[in-house]
């Protein structure tokens, strides 16, 4: 594990916020049009798991029908440039922090391929100096969040007298393929929504709020077959494998052991966990691994249950909602990517 403690000091997230499409769908409902799809009867749902709530760019119907890659990209650009300018705008508003003075952008999606990049349409309407340093992450999956936090802190280190904005917006509902029956792609169905999330960030402690104070990533060589997407014929295909959850459990506890050792900690210094929210299986093996309280995780489990696994933008919600719960202490902060990799962020709320 790479250290990227320094002594330049740590960030202060100035302003946050998070978005969903407009459409609404409970875990019965997707379950039900899945059936459909397929042709064929499925069990019920037990009650817990029907009741969840989805958000989704697209009715359930428009969703289950078969779109050629090209009208993917469209919806995709429809849809993700709506959330991101929305997050992007209330973010910086939020941050207090005149547009002119963000020295950095970092736009995270991974459920769209298009080039330029989201940020660089962003950039003028969000009033941004056209001078502003762009990196764009498209790889990293459901860590980039995570990752992207921790690029913000290596900049904010690198210059102090900035900001950086980043942003991660992502439509996973748009990569379905009703024609692929395979068990990736109906669990990806159930467990993923929409959703994007942002935030401002400058350097120093600043005052209440979340302050991001040590990052740092592992990679997990022998799992990268278990989580993915594969840009195949009619575009992307979800991978994401049962056996993902055994491999987080074998794994993630020695990293975040090495991680807090080299921010002089250890688990017993941490008063709460954002996970990201991948899935009661993901969850569980996170507590497990961890040796976790149950209660350490609730807002994890919230937010999957309300709003699902929005990938890269799903630890925004998490963030966001420990605070309104009041949250206090240090945080670790846990998101997984393809790689597979491990992505840790240590932060702190007051």
């Amino acid at each position: 594990m790479r250290s990227l403690k320094g002594p330049a000091g740590r960030a202060h997230v100035a302003g946050m916020a998070t978005a969903v499409p407009p459409i609404t769908a409970t875990a019965d409902e997707v379950w039900d049009a899945l059936a459909r799809t397929r042709g064929r009867r499925m069990p019920k749902l037990q009650a817990e798991e029907g009741a969840r709530t989805r958000h989704f760019a697209e009715p359930l119907t428009s969703l289950m029908e078969r779109r050629t890659q090209s009208q993917q990209t469209d919806a995709y650009l429809e849809h993700a440039r709506a959330l991101a300018r929305r997050v992007c705008c209330n973010a910086i508003e939020r941050s207090g922090i005149p547009p002119g003075e963000i020295g950095l952008v970092i736009g995270v999606s991974c459920t769209g391929v298009v080039l330029p990049s989201l940020d660089a349409e962003l950039i003028p309407v969000l009033g941004l100096r056209s001078d502003v340093a762009r990196l764009p992450i498209t790889e990293l999956g459901c860590g980039g969040g995570v990752a992207g936090l921790a690029r913000g802190l290596d900049y904010l280190r690198a210059y102090p007298e900035r900001s950086a904005l980043l942003f991660a917006v992502e439509i996973p509902s748009l990569t379905f393929h009703p024609d692929d029956h395979s068990i990736d792609n109906l669990v990806a169905a159930m467990v993923f929504a929409d959703g994007a999330g942002a935030a401002v960030l400058r350097a120093g402690d600043g005052g209440p709020g979340w302050t991001l104070e040590h990052c740092g990533t592992v990679l997990v060589p022998e799992g990268a077959r278990h989580l993915g997407y594969e840009l195949r014929d009619g575009g992307l295909r979800v991978v994401l494998s049962r056996e993902l959850p055994e491999v987080v459990q074998a794994h993630l506890r020695g990293a975040v052991e090495a991680f807090l050792e080299d921010a002089g900690l250890s688990l017993r210094d941490v008063d709460a966990v954002a996970a990201h929210p991948g899935g009661p299986r993901i969850v569980d093996a996170i507590e497990d691994a961890l040796g976790l309280r149950p209660e350490l995780l609730a807002a994890s489990r919230s937010v999957f249950a309300s709003h699902g696994n929005a990938s890269s933008a799903g630890i925004f919600f998490v963030l966001e909602g420990m605070q309104r719960a009041g949250t206090q202490g240090r945080v670790l902060t846990i998101a997984f990517g393809p790689g597979l990799s491990i992505e840790l962020a240590l932060m702190r709320l007051a």
